[in-house]
């Protein structure tokens, strides 16, 4: 659907964001600046709002828990895309994803919003051998299942035509960041290991890549439907392992068997992480979205420069 004007007055270039300060919220914020947009980032400090300010957008001080600085922060706003994740200390983790998402509902309705993205993930999908399309059966397990309920609040709000709601489910995001900083360090030290052979194929995505997803979505995605946000090219995990290992010049890590994985990690975690999900991005694509970054080859010695300037110095 293409933007226009709210009955409010809001303004179709005017997009919330919460979560902007965070490792998705960040790269998203600059992508929508670049792209002209007015960009509000909600962030619960203003020592945050400066990463905000940095990449391009206007900084807001409140909370998705918080429907009164909600509103304040979307007035105007044609659009909001909900990427907050991390709860407060002693806070129910389900909280800022699923009842947040509903008070982004709600403040969509009472702002005269016509656009809402949710972000997700696609560890929602259950594992299988044949590629993973949008309407592939789902398996959602621990903090899969709060994005996945969370999903589900933001899709039975959507009104066609007046409140266009989206889930965007990204593969595996890799950048200076995240889970990637940590795997990449972690292998560097010899502290990583990969769960029985690494067959299992897991779908990559850069951090610039998925930002500009969240845009091509925005601006072109049909109301009601979910994408997948990956590159071109699913990957065995012992692969992918074994290439950032060579790039860094570290030893291959060695293997631990799913047994002694479910004792370490948690079932839930060594389940995700032993899943085989080569999942499809055609969906997207049809939408005239393309990777920068075909595979993981062409992305990740990007990422592993930022993180090692200098030749093997981590940036802190």
């Amino acid at each position: 659907m293409a933007a226009e004007s709210s009955p409010n007055g809001a303004g179709p270039r005017r997009v919330l964001v919460v979560g902007a300060s965070g490792f998705l919220g960040r790269s998203v914020v600059r992508a929508l600046s670049e792209e002209g947009f007015e960009v509000h980032g909600l962030v619960r400090d203003m020592a945050k709002g400066e990463i905000v300010r940095t990449n391009g957008g206007i900084p807001y001080l409140g909370d998705v828990l918080d429907p009164s600085t909600l509103r304040a922060a979307a007035t105007g706003c044609y659009a909001a895309i909900h990427l907050a994740a991390n709860p407060s200390r002693d806070e129910d983790p389900s909280r800022v994803r699923v009842e947040g998402t509903q008070n982004l509902v709600e403040t969509a309705w009472s702002e005269g919003m016509r656009r809402l993205i949710v972000g997700s993930g696609y560890w929602v999908y259950r594992g299988q051998p044949d590629p993973i399309t949008e309407v592939s059966p789902v398996d959602p397990r621990g903090e899969s299942k709060v994005n996945y309920d969370a999903e589900r609040v933001g899709l039975e709000a959507h009104v066609p035509g007046t409140l266009d709601v989206n889930v965007v489910r990204p593969g595996m995001v890799y950048g200076d960041g995240s889970w990637f900083r940590s795997l990449t360090l972690a292998i560097r030290s010899g502290e990583y290991s990969v769960i029985g052979e690494g067959q299992n194929r897991w779908s990559f995505v850069s951090l610039r890549d998925t930002a500009t997803a969240f845009v091509r979505v925005l601006t072109s995605g049909a109301g009601g439907e979910v994408y997948n946000v990956v590159d071109d090219r699913p990957a065995p995990w012992r692969e992918f392992v074994d290439y950032v290992a060579a790039q860094i010049g570290a030893n291959s890590p060695p293997s631990v068997s799913p047994e002694a994985a479910d004792e370490q990690m948690g079932e839930v975690v060594a389940h995700h992480l032993a899943a085989d999900r080569p999942v499809s991005n055609q969906r997207l694509r049809g939408l005239g979205w393309a990777p920068r970054y075909p595979t993981y080859r062409d992305g990740v010695p990007v990422v592993l420069r930022e993180i090692f300037p200098r030749g093997g110095q981590d940036r802190r």
